[in-house]
């Protein structure tokens, strides 16, 4: 029986399984992010730390390891960072004006939400999100040091 078929982490993953594989993750990630920090006063943007952990561990299990999972964690975990703060900033103007969630969403256009989401972000979520780039890289390339060892 061939290597590729005995081992599943041995396989090589094709290009589209791996964007397909950052697309779900990233949209994912944000929505799962959102979701938990409803509940919350403070602290939500510290969420995005296990969540990222998590998608590493995740192109890990895939066999997307080495440089080619770093830059699929790196995909995934900006766009869940992207998703998330245009779902925030839904949050935020269905609060204000009183509308329910879903009509926001798709009624929102990307101007109200761009304006929404940078009158929300500080120095702070983007040194959470370096952080957060640092522990996916990391899972993924911790991954090829213990292939290798």
């Amino acid at each position: 029986m061939p290597d590729s078929i005995a081992d599943p982490a041995r396989a090589r993953v094709g290009t589209f399984t791996a964007i397909a594989s950052v697309l779900f993750a990233g949209l994912a990630s944000g929505a799962l992010w959102c979701l938990l920090s409803l509940g919350l006063r403070r602290g939500e943007v510290l969420l995005i730390l296990p969540l990222a952990a998590g998608v590493g561990v995740y192109f890990r299990w895939l066999g997307l390891v080495g440089a080619r999972g770093a830059v699929c964690a790196i995909g995934a975990i900006l766009l869940a960072f992207a998703y998330a703060q245009y779902l925030f900033a839904a949050v935020r103007i269905a609060q204000m004006l009183g509308f329910p969630l879903r009509s926001t969403l798709f009624s929102m256009d990307a101007g109200l939400a761009w304006q929404a989401m940078r009158a929300n972000l500080g120095v702070t979520d983007f040194v959470v999100l370096a952080a957060a780039l640092a522990i996916g890289v990391g899972t993924t390339l911790t991954a090829r040091a213990r292939a290798a060892a």
